[in-house]
């Protein structure tokens, strides 16, 4: 199946731009403060560099072999097609994290309007954007733009306002820098780490894009390095402004009441707080579906779920899948950090599958390695994947740490139906295959 190549760069960093600084900015920040303090800010800066790391072996990749459904087919095409849908069985499941981001835009509503319902409200924010990616990327893309316009202009409103206002001596007080030791500093940059390392799954939507080997790289590193400004600057004013007591674990509506003026802190609400939100389901409904659609065209998937809309050459059924997948948290009443904590171990452990694939590229694969567009070594590319994988290593066993008995027994539940599937299917395709050539 192919996808129309519509997308410019400018499209693909608005997706990316979007996808990163949503939840960060608007409700990470609130939760790494009740971690760290202080700290948050450079916490911030350092899962960045961190995500850097971690990204720029997918990034090459990207330059190498754009494709539509991209971290899939890297991983399927290097280390084999039962670890590539491995990695993608493990990334299905962390798309409930949209869940986050569509209660996330209904709390921040709810504190403008206090009698809207949370529930009806994030299951509606949800259907829009379902609705907007039934009608094609480009759409997607248009609104994408003009949404991160406004939640830029929002940002820059508080830092504005804010930026003078805070007292810079809290920032060098090793007590309120690491009220909770480094544990509690290595947590929030775990947690941050959500907040600026989700630009790179732009590469599923390598076969959109018009000139995917130079504008892939770019809009990941790009939209990274801007949303690790914006979302570093932000928390400086978020936590140096109010009382820690004010701040740590709630969200940013709280120092905009007070710092901004009545008009202007409307404005932020609607601007920054709910197109930040709005922007991160946008960015999940564009891309969650592409490798999908390529691991129902290599059998892993019953292939009627592939289906794409002739019209507006969408996969319909799987955004309805999608849909029903980030309404069902909500539906059962579920909080934000439950949610958060389903997804977290998961990711650490499936980011890892990538930076693999990427450090036996050039062996297995030494052609392509050869016509990638951003030149690296062979040795520059695995000394970068084992950094990355190393990194990963840490913030998983942070992030297991922080999960109850309970989440790692869903985790490891999953993870065992997954190989069971594998092993079962892989048989059945293999059965498939002897019979036809029979």
């Amino acid at each position: 199946m192919k996808l129309n190549k519509t997308l410019s760069f400018w499209d693909v960093f608005a997706i990316a731009l979007g996808q990163v600084i949503g939840s960060g900015v608007l409700v990470l920040i609130g939760i790494g403060i009740g971690f760290t303090a202080y700290a948050v800010p450079f916490a911030i800066l350092l899962s960045a560099i961190f995500s850097i790391i971690k990204q720029l072996p997918v990034v090459f990749m990207g330059s190498a072999m754009p494709a539509t459904g991209g971290l899939y087919v890297y991983c399927k095409r290097v280390l084999g097609p039962k670890i590539g849908f491995f990695f993608l069985a493990l990334l299905l499941v962390t798309h409930i994290l949209i869940a986050l981001f569509a209660l996330g835009f209904a709390k921040y509503a709810i504190a403008l309007l206090p009698e809207l319902n949370a529930q009806y409200v994030a299951l509606g924010i949800l259907v829009t954007f379902y609705i907007v990616n039934l009608l094609g990327i480009r759409q997607v893309a248009a609104i994408q733009k003009i949404m991160i316009a406004f939640l830029l202009c929002g940002l820059s409103s508080l830092i504005f306002f804010g930026i003078l206002e805070v007292d810079y001596s809290n920032f060098i007080d090793q007590e309120k820098l690491f009220p909770d030791g480094w544990y509690g500093f290595g947590m929030a940059c775990v947690l941050m780490s959500f907040a600026t390392g989700g630009a790179y799954y732009v590469s599923e939507l390598g076969g959109e894009m018009k000139n995917p080997h130079h504008d892939l790289p770019r809009a990941i590193i790009y939209s990274t390095l801007l949303a690790a400004f914006f979302i570093a600057t932000v928390s400086i004013v978020a936590v140096g402004i109010l009382p820690i007591e004010q701040t740590a674990g709630k969200t940013l509506a709280e120092v905009a009441r007070a710092i901004l003026p009545p008009s202007l802190y409307t404005a932020f609400i609607v601007g920054a707080a709910l197109f930040a939100f709005a922007t991160s389901i946008n960015s999940t409904f564009s891309w969650a579906t592409k490798s999908v659609i390529i691991a129902c065209e290599d059998g892993w998937l019953p292939k009627g779920l592939a289906a794409v809309n002739q019209r507006f050459n969408t996969p319909h059924i799987l955004l309805t899948i999608l849909l029903i997948v980030g309404s069902i948290p909500i539906i059962a009443g579920k909080e934000m950090p439950y949610i958060i904590m389903l997804g977290s171990g998961l990711v650490f452990i499936y980011d890892m599958v990538p930076l693999l694939a990427a450090f036996y590229f050039a062996k297995k694969l030494p052609e392509v390695f050869a016509n990638a567009k951003i030149k690296m070594s062979e040795t520059t590319v695995k000394t970068i994947s084992v950094i990355g994988i190393l990194i990963l290593f840490v913030q998983a066993n942070l992030a297991f740490s922080d999960i109850d008995k309970t989440g790692r027994q869903m985790i490891v539940a999953y993870i065992t139906f997954v190989i069971i599937y594998i092993h079962f299917r892989a048989k059945y395709q293999s059965g498939i295959t002897n019979k036809q050539n029979a």
